[in-house]
């Protein structure tokens, strides 16, 4: 029963390294099959949130990359990276494709070593600030395609097609990124980011050292006090503003949100329909983009744009140089403490999540966590309406 799935990847067959070599029409109506010839290396899946500003300084270039997401659609596409060839690759295909060199030839440099990285890279745009319920990326036909057939699915056959990606249940990608465009005056939109939690359920997990961190520890967990059986009870959050110019990078299993309004989840209720327009004011204009490793699959069924043999030069202007780009430094807003809970600290955060049962990994729609003991829902607050600081927080799990 699995070959049927498997079948949808593979019509039409045509492999990324074939693809790479053979001239025709470059775009197929689903995704396409790599063949294991080609030999690619994966990024790196510590794991790891990174923000930059200064990526696009230009305003007038954010400006047309925001015309041309407005009139494009919402639809999800898919291109193979590096491109090779610039001809009937759009103005996000070329930028995505700058960002992601710089970022790989930075990796080339630090290590000492250059190596042929190729990428699937499946992107989207969202122009206005909308309430996002906490979800980690996957691929979305893939998962609803188990939804529908739960009986045709074989964890040993996924495993074996997707090693790098497939992971409890869903594929994963390796790296998910928030370019931000254009935000209006009013926006208070962050990017919520729970690192190393992939569902509603895994916010009420104990992880140990070794989980909460992917294997690495980092500068982050030394915020943190450590309990005699080294669990922790506390939920790390990271808070990142939307600001124009400014990329976001996490890891590609990570459960992230954009609450709407920004305090959402200490609320009771929301009344009334959020404004959207005028646009300078309301406008949150993002390009979200995923990767992919280049030597498994695309996402199912994303319209994919393949690589010609090379032709024209690709510009090498379209972002900064990763020199010129400002790494944010991350703001620890409060340090948990191993103490009781008292009525005055025992104080709600309610995240909403997106999807259904399996997706939640929990039965409710909502999951109770309680604010920080230093300063309480307030710190959480500040955090949420700040319009530029990257925050950590350390929210506490409910008894």
């Amino acid at each position: 029963a699995i070959c049927r799935l498997f079948s949808l990847f593979e019509s039409p067959i045509l492999s990324f390294a074939s693809a790479l070599s053979t001239s025709g029409s470059n775009v197929s109506p689903q995704s396409t099959l790599p063949t294991s010839s080609c030999k690619v290396n994966t990024p790196h899946t510590s794991h790891v949130v990174q923000v930059w500003d200064n990526v696009l300084e230009s305003n007038d270039y954010r400006n047309e990359l925001h015309h041309y997401a407005a009139e494009s659609g919402l639809g999800h596409k898919c291109f193979s990276y590096p491109i090779q060839n610039r001809d009937g690759k759009n103005i996000i295909e070329l930028t995505l494709n700058a960002i992601l060199t710089q970022m790989e030839e930075r990796e080339e440099n630090k290590n000492g070593r250059r190596a042929a990285k190729q990428y699937f890279v499946e992107y989207w745009t969202r122009q206005e600030w909308r309430h996002i319920e906490a979800h980690a990326d996957v691929d979305e036909n893939l998962a609803k395609f188990h939804d529908a057939n739960p009986s045709e699915m074989e964890v040993d056959d996924l495993m074996t097609r997707f090693p790098a990606t497939y992971k409890n249940g869903y594929r994963y990608p390796i790296y998910g990124h928030v370019l931000y465009l254009h935000v209006g005056s009013e926006v208070k939109g962050p990017t919520c980011i729970f690192p190393s939690r992939s569902s509603g359920g895994d916010l009420l997990r104990s992880f140990s050292n070794e989980e909460q961190n992917h294997g690495n520890e980092s500068d982050c967990s030394s915020q943190r006090n450590n309990a005699s059986d080294n669990k922790y009870d506390h939920v790390q959050l990271i808070t990142v503003p939307a600001k124009a110019g400014r990329l976001l990078r996490f890891h590609g299993r990570d459960l992230h949100a954009v609450p709407r309004p920004h305090d959402l989840w200490m609320l009771p209720f929301v009344k009334g329909s959020p404004e959207t327009e005028p646009e300078d004011i309301w406008g949150r204009s993002v390009i979200l983009f995923n990767v992919w490793p280049g030597d498994e699959d695309p996402p199912l069924s994303v319209p994919l744009d393949l690589n010609e043999e090379e032709g024209n030069q690709i510009e090498e202007n379209l972002c900064n140089k990763f020199e010129e780009w400002n790494e944010a430094s991350v703001f620890p807003r409060t340090a948990p403490s191993v103490q009781s809970d008292s009525p005055s600290t025992n104080k709600s955060v309610k995240v909403w999540l997106l999807g259904n049962d399996r997706r939640r990994g929990y039965p409710m729609r909502t999951v109770p966590l309680h604010a920080t003991e230093d300063g309480g829902r307030e710190v959480v607050r500040e955090a949420l309406e700040e319009e530029s600081l990257v925050s950590i927080i350390w929210l506490r799990q409910s008894k």
